[in-house]
């Protein structure tokens, strides 16, 4: 995630250099169609393209942290055409634990003010329908006991 943090772009030997040691190859992001290459320039997939990639298909495949959060974001850009909400309400979406703080990193180091804005809108949208929909088990358990458990 942070290959590209506040860029849309990153020459091929950065990103080598970036990945150098992780165990993870730029074949991999393009794989999951996160990012493509052109002329050894890799270019960060708009969350939009990613968005309409995912329009009509079963949110059940959606279990990547990135992929969720992408598809939110792209949701959320103006005129895109698809409801956040239908999503997060499908009952065959099941929110991944870390998307709430992919959102808000987003929200700070988008490539662009249309990502950004897109990511704060999305994070909105998710924290209100988180708080809707918590269940007991998705609660923090907490090591000490709070002034509610006494």
């Amino acid at each position: 995630l942070r290959l590209f943090d506040g860029k849309a772009e990153l020459a091929r030997d950065q990103m080598q250099k970036f990945l150098r040691g992780t165990g993870s190859a730029p074949s991999d992001f393009v794989n999951r169609g996160w990012c493509f290459e052109n002329n050894k320039v890799f270019y960060l997939t708009p969350p939009l393209d990613i968005a309409r990639g995912w329009q009509g298909r079963h949110r059940k495949g959606m279990t990547s942290d990135s992929d969720q959060a992408m598809f939110l974001i792209g949701a959320c850009f103006e005129g895109s055409g698809i409801n956040a909400n239908e999503t997060l309400n499908d009952p065959n979406f099941k929110p991944h634990p870390a998307l709430s703080a992919l959102l808000t990193w987003q929200r700070a180091h988008g490539a662009t003010n249309q990502i950004r804005n897109a990511a704060a809108i999305a994070s909105s949208l998710y924290r209100t329908w988180e708080s809707k929909h918590q269940t007991p088990e998705s609660k923090q358990r907490t090591l000490f006991f709070t002034e509610e458990d006494e």
